[in-house]
């Protein structure tokens, strides 16, 4: 393998849904749901609402229930990142990926693949920084989202009585859904874990640390998120209630690199669109107003 900066270019042309692949891959969007093909713009989107009602079947049945399509907004914009590189420092991160553990004497990556993944994994980073900080900005209980009453935050002797409460705050009908989540920042993750194994809770992956994590005696999924980092904040909601819109299916989600060969420089330019928008916050909850 060669330190070949004109491939960059070809390599991005090449595979043009490289960063559409990277955005779908973003650990917070396992657990939201994602429309795409959205514009750049304050879009309307229809989600079901309401309740379908079981009745007597005979020839004259009336419609029964009050299902409907309720309607959200949800503004999506058009982001970027740009950067012009030093072919040395490229080489020298390139150099240092070939020798991390693992790499020696398996296949190596080229060069232009491990450049684009470390512009993929700063547009994800960015991705889940937004969706963290746009949960911690719609689920409030000023918006009315259940309160679990928390008012201080949550210590390791606290967190796991302060997310059981975070739990009862949701409606009893949203903890009967197969998606409920809760999101928290990764100290507060791994603070829940060292209280759950100190308490004996072997529902834990303990091999790998990579299992999904479930509050003990619940339905509701642990997340982490970077986007959560700097808060106390825990959210809980079904994970069909948080939107995340994006173009994907358009030309709006592409990486560009040329090398300008005068002033030695590697011109790199990703674009993509993201939007986030909670729709009955009534359903979610918030640990108090932290």
């Amino acid at each position: 393998m060669s330190f070949n900066l004109a491939a960059l270019t070809a390599y991005t042309q090449e595979n043009t849904d490289l960063l559409s692949e990277s955005i779908l891959n973003t650990k917070e969007l396992q657990h939201v749901a994602i429309r795409t093909g959205v514009p750049a713009a304050t879009s309307t989107i229809n989600v079901f609402s309401g309740t379908i009602t079981e009745q007597d079947r005979d020839c004259n049945m009336a419609d029964a229930g009050n299902l409907t399509f309720d309607q959200i907004d949800i503004t999506v914009e058009d982001k970027a990142i740009s950067q012009s590189l030093c072919p040395t420092d490229l080489r020298e991160y390139w150099m240092s990926e070939r020798m991390k553990p693992g790499a020696v004497g398996g296949e190596e990556v080229p060069f232009e693949e491990t450049i684009v993944e470390y512009v993929s994994k700063s547009v994800q980073k960015n991705i889940s920084n937004f969706i963290g900080a746009q949960l911690i900005a719609s689920v409030t209980v000023a918006a009315g989202a259940g309160d679990s009453g928390q008012t201080v935050a949550s210590t390791a002797a606290t967190i796991v009585d302060d997310l059981n409460d975070l739990y009862d705050a949701l409606d009893e009908r949203v903890r009967l859904m197969d998606d409920v989540v809760i999101f928290l920042s990764p100290s507060y993750y791994r603070m829940a874990i060292r209280a759950f194994v100190a308490s004996n809770q072997f529902h834990y992956d303990f091999e790998n640390g990579a299992g999904d994590v479930y509050l003990p005696g619940t339905n509701a999924l642990l997340v982490q998120s970077s986007g959560f980092i700097g808060s106390d904040a825990f959210v809980a909601f079904p994970s069909k209630y948080a939107i995340f819109a994006t173009g994907l299916m358009s030309d709006a989600e592409t990486i560009n690199m040329i090398y300008d060969n005068v002033n030695d420089k590697v011109a790199m330019r990703a674009y993509y669109r993201r939007g986030l928008s909670v729709y009955s916050v009534d359903q979610c909850a918030k640990n108090g107003t932290l």
